[in-house]
């Protein structure tokens, strides 16, 4: 993430008129094509300069990935979030091994162009949105679970704000973050609590926690 420059405000993020992190969208693409594996099937992503962890799925979002399936197993199927999803690894590798159907919601530009083609090319059915059209039907998004490796360079209140949109949304769910303790990871399971009524640390793992909220069983 030190590698791009965070130009973007809570209220730009929301409004979708910035990417996350600037790179200029002046600058020529550069795709590229990257692999993931995971319980013995390979997923491959089209990612382009401008889009988070374009080498590699970074390793928060392989955690993440891991602890919601294992999570979620003995209850899959069903639709569910996924905010800030970037060129769209989480929201794919999850509806696929879970047979579930991901709305991948994103604000840059690129990252749905990406995330359709990656859906596409991984034969996952998908919904794909920017932040703008998802805040103006939010009545229609009523999701079963609800997944973010959030923008932690976008500030505290952009963070803030997923976590909200989360408990709001979820009418009988669960909400899984990934966060780093160095980036908060004692505040934002405050957060979770407060806008939950509950938080579990579901996994921990090289200093990344996977943070679960459930509403609607207590």
């Amino acid at each position: 993430m030190s590698l791009f420059i965070y130009i973007m405000t809570a209220h730009k993020y929301r409004s979708g008129v910035m990417s996350h992190y600037f790179t200029g969208h002046d600058s020529e693409h550069n795709y590229k094509e990257i692999e993931y594996a995971y319980q013995g099937k390979r997923y491959t992503f089209k990612t382009d300069r401008g889009v988070f962890s374009k080498d590699r799925i970074d390793y928060g979002s392989a955690v993440l990935i891991d602890a919601v399936i294992k999570d979620r197993s003995a209850d899959a199927g069903g639709d569910f979030i996924d905010m800030g999803a970037g060129y769209g690894p989480i929201g794919i590798v999850i509806g696929d091994v879970l047979d579930a159907t991901p709305l991948m919601i994103e604000v840059n530009p690129d990252g749905l162009l990406l995330s359709k083609e990656n859906a596409s090319r991984n034969r996952v059915a998908a919904e794909v949105k920017d932040r703008s059209e998802y805040d103006a039907h939010a009545e229609a998004f009523k999701p079963d679970f609800y997944v973010t490796n959030p923008p932690f360079r976008a500030g505290k209140d952009v963070v803030l704000d997923i976590i909200e949109d989360a408990a709001g949304r979820l009418e009988d769910g669960a909400f899984y973050m990934v966060v780093q303790k160095k980036q908060g990871m004692p505040s934002y399971r405050k957060a979770i609590q407060e806008s939950f009524g509950n938080v579990e640390t579901l996994a921990k793992d090289k200093g990344y926690y996977v943070l679960k909220g459930v509403t609607g069983q207590f």
